[in-house]
């Protein structure tokens, strides 16, 4: 049935043979059916065409040649683009082309069947079948680059791609292309070449909605071309009815297979983005897992050993390298929050000093802080805020040799702070000024690579900045200049209540050892954690995977359970559901170990540690004991 209404409104537009038409979507229609249900609907294929064209007053026998042709067209069309695997998202620039390359050598198929079952029929004479085979193949080819995208992509499986007020643009966009549409097409403005604003309107639909959006602007945009050229109007009607059309959809062709090209390109770029995030995020979260037995293993080893000290320092490094990956793949996925109070100002920046005070030193390299006379307060999240300052710290030192010096001032400008971190170091080339806030970027290093990094540090500034409200800025007078790095951001009124410590939060760590269970996946860290916790005098138990650690809590009753949320089998928050059910560990203090920064339901927990965890922030931790 659906068929036959596309191929009636097909058929109202033949002019020159009532059997032959410039604009035709069954074929668009019949690929895509087929693509998409099977091949096995061919017979639709064949009894909708059979229908529309019995009964539009040819021969029984030459409407059933028309319908074979049409019916074998598809066929072809949908088992070529399958066999060279046309994914029907039209995702990718590949997937177009194909779909394009179908298009054009399908319908020889159905022109050349069709235009001699009429001719057999004695439906039209023999000298016509040259123009009519042309006329044939231009509305067929024109009718499946137009039609089957829109059908293809918006029955595809994958859901479209939601931004926020995607939808409100969408519409408002959509009702003005077609007001646009009708203006130029209806001949509501007689202005030479109008009929190219429609390329920027599909070029705006492909960038901001990808395939589904160019194609169904190209159908829209198409339709009411169609109907104002019937009637004579708008810039193709002036060569006449036939004419007209024959231009008007091979214009419009290049007009959707434009904005298909662009889509695919579009999307292949989303997905490039939307898969580099997930790599990076699942980097850092497999190389959080080693990390944690190694930071235990140190704490286990002789403190006096210098080997021991060296292990220790290049863990702490080697975490903070992996939480920065694991911070710009957040941020860049936007599933990362700052958690804003009212914090002083030297309190987020004493932390950051005393991290790289010893690298400060190591290097020889003089460290000098001057901060305003009066208090600052800062509506902030202090831990990421420390971030930034020690991000742009390390950054000054690591850049400046031996006998340079870095300095720390802040100041108060109508109601702003800038807070700047400066040094005497090599310099930024102006060059590569504009591009230091970017992902990976670092200049050109040489080849020894004698300061590492991954060029992820000012990336993780600048978006932290931004959550907080400020803005980050770099200068420097050229190479071997120094730079100075500014950070601006509001300040706040005095706080109206009082604040404590992070010290005075903590809760007294009482004496008494507690029942401890390690669910944890990965052995050595498991071996590790369970040697460092019993080194304090806790009772431990551990357990491999999900399964085991029920077991063992029905029977062990721990007061305290380590969980790895990433477990084999039952998963770390099933588990602690299980364990929030039992009346046995009902009140047991649940602490999450994972490598990412985020849980996915984290009322089930008490506590959440990132990998590798400090002994010095998990001990006290336990020793609180049931909640």
């Amino acid at each position: 049935m659906l068929y036959v209404a596309f191929a009636k409104l097909g058929l109202a537009l033949g002019i020159r043979a009532h059997q032959v038409t410039a604009v035709w979507p069954p074929t668009g229609f019949a690929i895509a059916a087929l693509l998409l249900l099977g091949k096995r609907n061919a017979a639709g294929v064949f009894l909708g065409a059979l229908v529309a064209n019995a009964t539009s007053g040819e021969p029984f026998w030459t409407a059933a040649g028309i319908a074979a042709g049409n019916t074998l067209e598809a066929l072809f069309a949908a088992s070529l683009l399958q066999h060279l695997e046309f994914d029907s998202r039209i995702a990718r620039v590949r997937d177009v082309l194909l779909l394009v390359g179908a298009a054009i050598v399908s319908p020889i198929i159905s022109a050349t069947i069709g235009v001699a079952s009429l001719i057999a029929g004695a439906v039209q004479p023999a000298a016509a079948a040259p123009a009519l085979w042309a006329l044939w193949w231009t509305g067929d080819a024109l009718g499946a680059v137009i039609v089957a995208p829109l059908l293809l992509v918006w029955n595809s499986s994958t859901p479209a791609r939601r931004r926020r007020m995607a939808d409100a643009e969408g519409v408002i966009g959509t009702a003005l292309i077609m007001v646009l549409s009708a203006t130029v097409f209806l001949g509501w403005l007689h202005v030479p070449t109008t009929e190219y604003v429609v390329f920027p309107c599909v070029i705006w639909a492909a960038l901001r909605f990808g395939p589904r959006g160019s194609a169904l602007i190209a159908v829209i945009t198409n339709a009411i071309a169609v109907f104002g050229t019937h009637l004579g109007r708008g810039p193709f009607a002036g060569t006449g009815p036939e004419a007209g059309l024959v231009a008007l959809q091979l214009f419009t062709s290049v007009v959707a297979a434009t904005g298909l090209v662009l889509g695919a390109v579009s999307e292949q770029n989303r997905e490039a983005q939307e898969r580099k995030d997930e790599f990076l995020a699942m980097l850092g979260h497999e190389l959080r897992n080693p990390l944690a037995p190694i930071v235990n293993a140190a704490e286990l080893l002789d403190g006096r050993n210098p080997a021991v000290e060296t292990i220790r320092r290049q863990a702490a490094h080697l975490a903070r390298l992996v939480g920065d990956l694991l911070d710009v793949s957040r941020i860049t996925r936007g599933v990362i929050h700052v958690e804003r109070r009212r914090v002083l100002l030297e309190d987020v920046v004493a932390p950051a000093i005393e991290t790289w005070r010893h690298l400060a030193a190591q290097k020889e390299v003089q460290l000098s802080v001057s901060l305003t006379a009066e208090r600052v307060w800062l509506d902030a999240d202090a831990a990421r805020f420390t971030q930034v300052v020690a991000n742009l710290l390390h950054n000054a030192i690591k850049f400046t040799p031996p006998g340079g010096e870095v300095r720390i001032t802040a100041a108060i400008s109508h109601g702003v702070l800038l807070l700047e971190v400066s040094d005497t170091g090599e310099g930024i080339a102006p060059d590569l000024q504009a591009h230091v806030f970017e992902l990976f970027v670092q200049g050109p290093p040489p080849i020894d690579r004698p300061r590492g990094g991954l060029g992820l540090g000012l990336t993780l500034v600048q978006r932290l900045v931004e959550l907080h409200g400020g803005t980050v800025s770099v200068t420097s007078e050229g190479a071997g200049k120094g730079t100075t790095f500014t950070v601006r951001v509001p300040i706040a009124a005095a706080a109206a209540v009082s604040t404590s410590s992070a010290k005075e939060l903590r809760p007294a760590i009482p004496t008494a050892a507690k029942r401890v269970l390690v669910v944890e996946d990965h052995s050595d860290a498991r071996t590790m954690l369970t040697l460092l916790i019993e080194r304090e005098g806790h009772l431990v138990r551990a357990a491999a995977d999900g399964h085991e650690a029920l077991l063992v809590a029905k029977e062990f009753r721990p007061e305290v359970v380590l969980l790895d949320v990433g477990l084999p089998g039952i998963d770390g928050y099933a588990v602690a559901r299980e364990l929030r059910a039992r009346p046995e560990t009902a009140r047991a203090s649940v602490i999450a170990l994972t490598g990412y920064g985020t849980l996915e339901d984290p009322s089930l927990f008490d506590q959440h540690l990132v990998k590798p965890v400090e002994p010095e922030v998990l001990l006290p931790l336990l020793s609180a004991g049931e909640r």
